[in-house]
């Protein structure tokens, strides 16, 4: 349900908001990914899912590209939200989640 509400609001947002809320998204993800870093040291606690962030970054800011530059090959609105939040571990999930509907309420303002 909440997957279907978050496409919802996303799919109605024009093409320029769209582009800052996946711009927003993406600096979220920055913040996530903190998570799976070792407290206070050069280690990761979490390879798989700093992978699993950097794959999310990477579909996202290609679809960023193709928005940006009308590009009518790029994702469909839904397939894309699914992607970005079905992916990982569910502890990622949450946090792509978290991150997504974050990035809607402040383009909301």
């Amino acid at each position: 349900m909440e997957h279907d509400d978050i496409k919802r609001r996303f799919r109605t947002l024009p093409a320029e908001v769209q582009l800052l809320v996946l711009a927003t998204f993406g600096h979220n993800l920055t913040i996530a990914a903190r998570d799976t870093y070792e407290f206070q040291a050069p280690g990761v606690r979490a390879p798989q899912r700093l992978r699993d962030t950097n794959e999310i970054q990477h579909r996202l800011f290609g679809h960023i590209l193709a928005l940006a530059s009308v590009d009518r090959e790029r994702y469909p609105d839904d397939d894309l939200i699914s992607i970005v939040l079905d992916f990982g571990d569910e502890h990622m999930r949450g946090q792509s989640v978290w991150g997504l509907d974050d990035a809607l309420k402040r383009s909301a303002s």
